[in-house]
């Protein structure tokens, strides 16, 4: 079997997975519902609305890293995975393959989603979030692969690390909407969604200097989670 035709052996087993499992694909059409969910009710958010706009597309890159994620723990759980030893490829470039058309996703809807949200984002500033989304689509299905042996082991990461990379942008929209004195999603600075929400909050003043910082703080996420996915699984 030629190097082609194996790539093109698991791609048929990826698309069985997601006909077997279709909350997969609803969650897919989630994140268009969300987005229209949240333009209804722009007027009566008001100057929360903003903040609503960047919660809504956090969620873009987490579920399309789920996906992949997901696929990847099943593998784990039935020891298909090891199988994929035998295929002359490096890890990376599994990755590469295994997450390519999650991240192709991810950025043609980031590309949608402001003008679904109607708001108005300057090339600049969307390719600034795409990028920071790209990563997070990786980030998201490494964090579920390597610390899930199984499907439920999958689900039960997936909501803890969903709510801790909400957290920035809801505790930002708290402090908006009971006026606090006090930024205390400031101390989320750890997080990569974060920086997300910092350069979403820069694009209306053309300010990208938190960029290079983003940028950082998300390669920094990224880089241990690949070289565990190394160590512990292929």
């Amino acid at each position: 079997m030629s190097f082609v035709r194996k790539f093109a052996a698991i791609y048929k087993t990826d698309l069985k997975l997601l006909r077997r499992d279709p909350m997969l694909l609803y969650s897919v059409a989630m994140a268009l519902v969300l987005l229209l969910i949240v333009r209804y009710f722009k007027d009566r958010m008001g100057i929360l609305y903003p903040v609503m706009a960047l919660l809504t597309l956090i969620f873009i890159p987490m579920i399309f890293g789920m996906i992949p994620g997901f696929m990847m723990a099943d593998e784990k759980e039935n020891k298909t995975i090891q199988a994929l030893q035998v295929i002359p490829i490096s890890s990376e470039a599994f990755l590469v393959y295994r997450l390519t058309w999650a991240s192709l996703i991810t950025l043609v809807l980031t590309a949608i989603a402001p003008y679904i949200l109607d708001v108005e984002v300057p090339q600049k500033g969307l390719l600034a979030l795409m990028v920071l989304f790209l990563l997070e689509v990786w980030i998201y299905g490494l964090i579920i692969t390597v610390l899930s042996e199984s499907r439920m082991q999958a689900l039960t990461v997936s909501k803890v690390i969903g709510w801790l990379l909400i957290l920035p942008p809801a505790v930002k929209l708290v402090v908006l909407w009971r006026n606090l004195s006090t930024d205390w999603s400031k101390f989320t600075a750890f997080l990569p969604t974060y920086w997300a929400y910092k350069i979403f909050e820069g694009i209306p003043f053309n300010n990208y200097s938190d960029f290079p910082t983003a940028l950082l703080v998300h390669v920094a996420w990224l880089l241990p989670l690949v070289l565990l996915f190394r160590r512990k699984i292929l």
